[in-house]
């Protein structure tokens, strides 16, 4: 006897949650965060796959809840009418004279694996002494071409670094009154300079132009993250890295890297190295990288790449 074909029908999905699958969607097809859609009960979460941010949705009470777990890969979410037929997510689109049907794989990981990560971490936030708020008028003073953003406080005081390794300049912002802070930020004790992918620090406010960062004091791990405007409530996990240094989101019972000032990181973020005839000092210009033989370490950009969870 055949097997009975598994079917469910989810509900159209409204204007707030399509347009957050739409965000979601521009941000992968413009290369600036590839991710994985995840959505149950009244939640949905975005999965980017470097594993390195998990961002945070809730619905409204007056919103239709999801009755089952759906996920997908953000670049095939192709319409708002949608189910899920033997493991696979199929998207509806009905023309004049015509129904197109696209039929899509579900990825490995599930919604619960999400809410675990999640839930593992919960509680950091409020051991997080130092908020930051920032608006999208910072983005365009960031250059696209640089792959990381270092945040720091010191003082009192905020600071936002960019470095060009190869070329050894330096792009430094600061606060210019009200400008880019939408409040007063609230540094309670030194921490950082910690770095954020520059992809996944500006993929945050394209669901949100105005976003609260906390950060734990010193160095390493996590930081918070979430939107100031409750029209569209978002949080998200987003994991540091110190260059040279792994910074990872652990799920329970795993263990994350010593901390970073036992393995030469200096203040500034950047890992102290020695000069080689056959490659540049980051002080130096050059008109072209040197060649890397197999055995020769990896480019600094090769060696930053931040993992929230191990699998």
């Amino acid at each position: 006897m055949p097997q009975m074909e598994r079917r469910r029908l989810m509900p159209k999905v409204n204007d707030r949650v399509e347009a957050i699958f739409s965000h979601a969607v521009a941000l992968e097809q413009a290369g600036r965060l590839r991710s994985t859609i995840y959505a149950s009960g009244d939640t949905i979460f975005i999965f980017n796959s470097d594993h390195t941010v998990l961002m945070r949705f809730g619905l409204r009470k007056s919103e239709a809840e999801f009755e089952h777990p759906v996920s997908f890969r953000a670049n095939d979410y192709d319409d708002r009418a949608f189910r899920e037929e033997d493991g696979r997510i199929i998207f509806t689109t009905e023309g004049e004279n015509w129904i197109r049907e696209k039929s899509c794989s579900t990825p490995d990981l599930t919604f619960d694996d999400m809410q675990a990560i999640w839930d593992s971490q919960a509680d950091t936030v409020a051991q997080m002494p130092n908020e930051v708020r920032l608006g999208a008028d910072l983005l365009s003073l960031l250059d696209d071409s640089l792959s990381h953003v270092e945040i720091s406080g010191e003082d009192g005081e905020l600071k936002v670094v960019q470095r060009n390794i190869y070329s050894g300049a330096i792009i430094e912002v600061r606060r210019k009154g009200g400008g880019m802070g939408l409040t007063e930020d609230s540094i309670k004790e030194d921490f950082g300079p910690v770095g954020l992918r520059t992809p996944d620090f500006k993929a945050m406010f394209t669901f949100q132009p105005a976003l609260s960062f906390s950060f734990p004091s010193g160095r390493g791990g996590i930081c918070w993250v979430k939107s100031l405007d409750q029209k569209m409530p978002m949080q998200a996990i987003v994991a540091q890295c110190m260059y040279d240094e792994l910074g990872i989101v652990t799920e329970p019972g795993e263990t994350a890297p010593a901390p970073a000032a036992k393995r030469g990181v200096k203040r500034n973020g950047r890992q102290e190295q020695k000069v080689r005839r056959s490659e540049p000092s980051p002080d130096q210009s050059v008109d072209r990288q040197p060649r890397r033989s197999p055995r020769s370490p990896r480019k600094p950009e090769e060696q930053v790449r931040r993992r929230i969870v191990r699998r």
